[in-house]
């Protein structure tokens, strides 16, 4: 019987997210999610002082693992491998 969870595993590098974050929009994520209407002054003002907001993406999708948040293990690139081979005649 084959194990299908020793196929794959989470990717390393987007935590298995399937994307990183662009690290030009930093500056711009709202740290304070709780806000009161002391705070809200304080925010406009601070929103109108900001430079533009980058034309890049908030997120790309990772390169590690294409966007499936998984990779493969050893013993499922093997299996990847295996068929390929059977699957396919002019291999």
């Amino acid at each position: 019987m084959i194990d299908l969870d020793a196929l794959d595993e989470r990717c390393p590098k987007c935590n298995g997210l399937g994307r990183t974050e662009n690290p030009t929009w930093f500056e711009f994520w709202d740290k304070d999610f709780f806000r009161t209407l002391g705070t809200q002054e304080k925010l406009s003002i601070v929103e109108e002082m900001t430079p533009d907001q980058p034309d890049e993406p908030i997120f790309f999708i990772c390169k590690e693992c294409h966007g499936r948040g998984k990779i493969l293990t050893a013993e499922g690139k093997q299996l990847v491998e295996f068929i390929r081979f059977w699957l396919n005649p002019n291999y």
